[in-house]
């Protein structure tokens, strides 16, 4: 498995478009598979999300943060249609599908069907 790269946040966005885990150089920014096709970005820590991408859609957490949060949205915005929801509608569907691929995992382990 490969190592998530430490990039400058100002240059995140390509990561964000291509959906390619980083973090930035401090850690308080970060894009991360939570799930197959589940892509998150994050701004200081899993509580906030900035963006979700479902494998067909770009989501985007509409709620007031902070300055360095503020920075962060527009470091990474993927420059596509954004669908605006609240960050706990994000955290809601980022846990259900999380869920959903455990559950998964579980099943196909107890059939034998695991890799």
């Amino acid at each position: 498995m490969s190592k998530t790269p430490r990039i400058n946040g100002r240059l995140a966005r390509p990561y964000v478009q291509e959906r390619k885990p980083f973090t930035n150089s401090n850690g308080q920014l970060f894009g991360r598979y939570e799930a197959p096709l589940l892509y998150v970005v994050y701004s200081y820590g899993d509580h906030w999300p900035l963006f979700v991408h479902d494998g067909f859609d770009w989501y985007e957490n509409e709620e007031k943060c902070s300055l360095t949060t503020t920075r962060h949205r527009s470091n990474t915005h993927p420059f596509r249609e954004t669908i605006k929801v609240s960050r706990n509608a994000l955290r809601a569907m980022i846990a259900q599908r999380v869920g959903n691929h455990r559950q998964m995992e579980s099943f196909q382990r107890n059939m034998g069907l695991a890799a």
